[in-house]
């Protein structure tokens, strides 16, 4: 199996395909005039070493720290990945963390590889330096290409 981490991956979230997505997963228009609320007239400010910046209009990505935003990731990557998803526990995802699983390296690879060029055609950046593979063998065999 292989643990994909994705650089910034809530920042890179467009508002419009957040919205959608809420449409495409059926969810209700009430809803989603609730987040759009939730999301109008966001703003923010740096502070660094040298002081703080002037507060600034935040029209990109989901909200740090909120507990809907895990939840809202979700649908979106469940949306954008629909057609390489194949079932659990094949595929396993919450928020930004993927879990791509198969019987042998090669195979688990070549997963990667198609999540990786579907992430990155929409804007996505998966985090080389943290992919980490984990070996199972719960039959006790080693199989061929494993």
């Amino acid at each position: 199996m292989v643990f994909i981490d994705l650089k910034k991956a809530y920042d890179r979230v467009p508002r419009e395909v957040l919205w959608r997505c809420l449409e495409e997963k059926r969810v209700s228009p009430t809803y989603i005039r609730v987040i759009k609320d939730m999301y109008e007239g966001g703003q923010t400010i740096v502070r660094t070493p040298g002081g703080v910046s002037n507060d600034f209009a935040v029209s990109m990505g989901l909200h740090q720290g909120s507990t809907l935003s895990p939840f809202l990731f979700t649908l979106i990557l469940d949306e954008f990945t629909r057609g390489i998803q194949d079932e659990v526990p094949w595929c396993m995802l919450f928020a930004d963390d993927i879990v791509l699983i198969d019987v042998t390296r090669q195979g688990v690879n070549d997963r990667l590889e198609r999540w990786r060029h579907m992430l990155e055609a929409r804007g996505f950046r998966l985090s080389r330096s943290k992919i980490e593979y984990l070996h199972c063998c719960f039959s006790g065999r080693i199989e061929e290409g494993g």
